[in-house]
């Protein structure tokens, strides 16, 4: 089984004592920028209650870096836990952590000659290029929100925040017969930095959530 989804299910598990003597629970479906999932919601008392989401994001993503166009896949599933804090109706402000599975891979789209660091190859002397972006494994969240899942029939469901994730860093690979070349190894390096000042601004994800709850 999947560790991400072990690690759900351990999560969802240890929230379940809590239901009987609370006897509220919801669940809430939503899309966002984390991708499509559903928070499991448990209310341990009118101000206060715990979530665990699963998060998955199924689409590739599209983005150029130098003369490189990448498609990106996103790491998924993305696990978050949080605690909630009411303070207003069903508004509320949030905090807890989001793990991510797997980093983030970039593949190279090579139809003709691009520039690698100070060096032009062609795309079957290169073969695939790939770029992996490695990042926290855990990341803390804080946010705001609206909608408590655990204490209505049915109700709009929406969250907004920010998980730092750390510094990323980025590797890159090639599958074709230059790789062995050292000239190639120093170019490679200098698109790896090239890369990696582009990103490393890239330490905060924003996490925006709509969707809507369904109390139990």
């Amino acid at each position: 089984m999947n560790k991400a989804l072990r690690i759900c299910l351990l999560g969802l598990f240890c929230l379940a004592p809590t239901t009987t003597a609370a006897q509220k629970l919801g669940i809430a479906p939503h899309i966002g920028s984390l991708g499509f999932g559903a928070d499991l919601a448990v209310g341990l008392h009118e101000r206060f209650g715990l979530r665990a989401g699963l998060n998955v994001f199924p689409v590739e993503v599209n983005v150029t870096s130098g003369d490189v166009a990448y498609s990106v896949s996103v790491s998924s599933p993305q696990i978050t836990g949080m605690a909630d804090l009411y303070v207003l109706g069903g508004f509320r402000v949030s905090a807890g952590m989001l793990f991510s599975s797997d980093d983030i891979v970039l593949t190279g789209k090579l139809n003709e000659p691009i520039e690698i660091g100070d060096g032009v190859y062609q795309p079957e002397d290169i073969g695939t290029l790939t770029g992996t972006i490695t990042r926290n494994t855990l990341s803390p969240y804080l946010g705001i929100g609206f909608g408590n899942p655990a204490a209505s029939k049915v109700g709009f469901f929406a969250d907004l925040g920010i998980a730092y994730s750390g510094k990323p860093n980025i590797s890159l690979s090639a599958s074709g017969p230059i790789i062995s070349n050292p000239v190639f190894q120093d170019d490679i390096e200098r698109e790896e930095q090239r890369i990696r000042e582009d990103i490393e601004g890239y330490r905060y994800y924003p996490v925006l959530s709509l969707g809507f709850s369904i109390g139990f």
